[in-house]
């Protein structure tokens, strides 16, 4: 049955019949396309031929931004790799300046490291990854109270529980990655703080009959997040399907989205690194994996298409779990009265149409 979403400035204040329009009001008819909420991305490492992690500037955001909207994404978490200290207070700069001007659907900073596991770095710099010292602690329990920290991925087997607890208490989101932490010592951090992990199945100890690992510590605990890349590389689909089944409400998509997204290049350089995209995957020139050419519609589709998921869930995967995630399920990811106003159009297909964002109209695809 059709519906009319009735919005208020960049507010959703009513749902209701489209024969019971209120006189006067301005009418869009979407020719009978569907309507989802905005999707959701807490891990985009780049796209329109940006990089965050090479020049972590406003400008650079606001590129990233443009190429993924769309896509669907309207709001997002820029990821910064393991990098220097500099770079990663250039990073906080940039996404307060955004975050106070209500910029380009920034909902905060993911830093992706540098405190992880080399054993586990895939193309993580070497030179950056170290141990969480009390400087640096209270640079990001500074950069926490002024909401711009938003996810930190870190190796817990080289974090101090208290610290785990004072980043948590601060308001991080503690997300275990690029880790080879036991499946108990995992337990125990799941105790301490962490409450999501990090691209499940990349870059973490495997799940095996004698050592469940990090990704079955993570299957298993029922109050735990999980991320995942559905583009059928970083993930057999099968996988998906065994975490979705075991995981429910509790798996998100997220694309790890690299430079490509968005632009028709095909090779970008990751520090030290020549990234190479060939038929939809990254990989260093030895084969490393190394993000992806994901996006959030793209995900989606996977997962209906080639899992068998249903299409609502799908969506939800892409929007209301994530919001719920990061702790904005009440103003972010569904379509109901008080919610903002995020939309994504798309056709029967799953293919973007449209996108609204804060209520306004920002990408249409027959303009």
């Amino acid at each position: 049955m059709d519906k009319a979403v009735i919005i208020d400035s960049n507010k959703i204040v009513d749902i209701i019949s489209p024969f019971n329009l209120p006189a006067g009001i301005s009418e869009i008819n979407l020719g009978g396309l569907s309507i989802a909420p905005g999707f959701i991305d807490i891990q985009v490492n780049g796209g329109g031929g940006c990089l965050f992690n090479e020049e972590p500037s406003v400008s650079v955001i606001c590129k990233i931004y443009e190429a993924h909207k769309r896509f669907g994404t309207t709001n997002f978490l820029p990821v910064l790799l393991s990098n220097s200290r500099d770079k990663m207070m250039a990073a906080v700069k940039s996404v307060k300046y955004c975050l106070d001007k209500k910029l380009h659907g920034i909902l905060g900073l993911h830093l992706e490291g540098p405190f992880i596991n080399r054993k586990k770095a895939g193309v993580h710099n070497n030179k950056y990854i170290r141990t969480l010292n009390a400087e640096e602690l209270n640079d990001l329990i500074k950069a926490a109270g002024s909401k711009v920290l938003k996810l930190l991925t870190v190796a817990p087997e080289f974090i101090p529980p208290d610290y785990l607890r004072m980043l948590s208490g601060a308001g991080v989101l503690l997300s275990a990655g690029h880790s080879d932490i036991t499946y108990d010592e995992a337990i125990k951090c799941f105790e301490n703080g962490i409450t999501c992990v990090t691209h499940l199945f990349n870059a973490m100890s495997q799940l095996s009959g004698r050592e469940p690992g990090l990704a079955g510590a993570a299957l298993q605990a029922k109050n735990v997040w999980a991320g995942i890349i559905a583009d059928g590389f970083h993930v057999h689909y099968a996988a998906i399907d065994i975490a979705k089944r075991i995981k429910g409400r509790k798996l998100f998509l997220t694309t790890d989205a690299m430079p490509p997204v968005g632009k028709a290049s095909r090779n970008f350089m990751l520090g030290d690194y020549v990234i190479q995209c060939r038929d939809g995957k990254c990989t260093t020139e030895t084969g490393v994996i190394a993000g992806s050419v994901l996006d959030m519609a793209t995900a989606v589709r996977n997962c209906i298409y080639e899992i068998g998921i249903p299409i609502e869930e799908a969506l939800r995967m892409a929007s209301t779990y994530p919001a719920e995630f990061l702790g904005m399920g009440c103003e972010l990811g569904k379509i109901e009265p008080g919610y903002n106003a995020n939309l994504v159009i798309f056709d029967d297909q799953v293919e973007v149409k449209g996108v609204v964002v804060n209520g306004k109209f920002e990408f249409w695809a027959n303009s």
